[in-house]
């Protein structure tokens, strides 16, 4: 009941108030709201002032939402679908900004009229400016934080070790050395054979690297074929003498391109021959079907190199087309390998290091904020 009688009172004194003629218009507007639209008024307000806000609707029947917010955060008033008011009154505890928020969610237009009064508390306040200006404030943050600072060097002595090239060989190795029988044209027995011939796989380990760089071969028919062979083995001999170690045989010569030529015999008996690249060619060329082959020829004697085709497995096909008499064949293939030797060599080496101390700081930062505050 005394609240209640309080409550009067108060709504009595300001109507008293607002009849003397203390009551100060603050604004009166018209808001036009679309959907989804809101407007916002500021204004301050001194303390003790007694708010007396009208609102009349003039197009739609209601706005979604009426409310008033003491700054920052504060509210003291709202109403929702408002319809409008009259002397609707509020007294001010707090000195400060005021937000008037009309919000509307209508698909229509809504237009309301504003009227907003104060009653100030005493004369002193009568003149109290409710406008309001903008005030900066700046915040100082203070954030420490280390630093790595670098006051000298010093010397440093380690080890380093490393995986180093030794040296390069070029070894020759004998692969194949064949006296093969090819029987004649009429003999009961094929005048066709074949050879297999199985190139090393480069081979690798931590320290040593091997592979093959090229190969050559010699294929020669008969007596007369070995001695033309032995004359070949004496010549490159003397000049493994008169020149350089590089002369190895006359198959490794040869291969490495130290020589060009080798002496063949002139008379004798021939063999047809043909390099093929693998098993199922070589049964064709026995059966004297069609052959593939990367390599053919037919004399008493020949050699050649190759520094393509350096692993893998090949064949060579022999053929004799002397109708009676059988020929003995001497096939000899020789390779050259490029042998790489390494080690680890480990070295002393001195570098510098620095020298570092830590040191403690502190980050000063200024972070400024506007915000609204009464004229005075």
């Amino acid at each position: 009941m005394i609240k209640k009688l309080l409550l009067i009172s108060f709504i009595i004194l300001s109507q008293t108030l607002r009849a003397n003629g203390n009551s100060i218009l603050v604004t009166e507007s018209t808001i036009s709201l679309d959907l989804d639209q809101s407007e916002e008024l500021y204004f301050s307000f001194a303390e003790g002032d007694i708010i007396e806000f009208d609102l009349e609707m003039v197009k739609g029947k209601h706005l979604k939402e009426v409310e008033i917010i003491e700054l920052p955060s504060n509210r003291v008033f709202s109403d929702f679908k408002t319809k409008g008011f009259t002397k609707k009154q509020l007294q001010i505890r707090n000195k400060g900004i005021y937000k008037f928020r009309f919000y509307s969610s209508s698909l229509t237009r809504r237009v309301c009229k504003i009227k907003i009064f104060r009653t100030p508390e005493s004369e002193q306040t009568k003149d109290f400016n409710t406008n309001w200006k903008w005030k900066t404030i700046r915040d100082t943050i203070y954030t420490p934080y280390t630093i790595d600072s670098i006051t000298g060097y010093k010397n440093v002595k380690f080890k380093e070790t490393f995986k180093e090239l030794i040296k390069t060989e070029t070894i020759e190795d004998l692969i194949l050395n064949k006296n093969q029988r090819v029987h004649s044209y009429y003999n009961e027995n094929s005048s066709s054979t074949y050879l297999r011939v199985d190139l090393p796989n480069p081979s690798y380990s931590d320290l040593k690297e091997e592979k093959i760089i090229a190969w050559a071969y010699w294929i020669g028919v008969g007596e007369e074929a070995q001695e033309s062979y032995k004359q070949n083995v004496m010549i490159v001999g003397d000049l493994a003498k008169n020149a350089s170690s590089m002369y190895l045989t006359p198959l490794g010569s040869l291969a490495i391109g130290a020589i060009t030529e080798l002496i063949i015999p002139k008379i004798g008996e021939d063999v047809h021959y043909a390099f093929i690249p693998d098993y199922e060619n070589a049964q064709k060329y026995i059966n004297g079907e069609t052959y593939l082959q990367f390599d053919t020829g037919k004399g008493i004697a020949a050699y050649g190199k190759n520094s393509n085709q350096t692993q893998g497995t090949f064949y060579i096909g022999l053929y004799n087309d002397n109708q009676i008499q059988g020929i003995n064949v001497e096939v000899k293939i020789i390779i050259i390998k490029e042998v790489k030797t390494y080690a680890y060599v480990t070295y002393d080496r001195e570098r510098q290091d620095p020298i570092v101390v830590t040191l403690d700081k502190i980050r000063t930062t200024v972070n400024e904020t506007k915000t609204r505050v009464p004229v005075e």
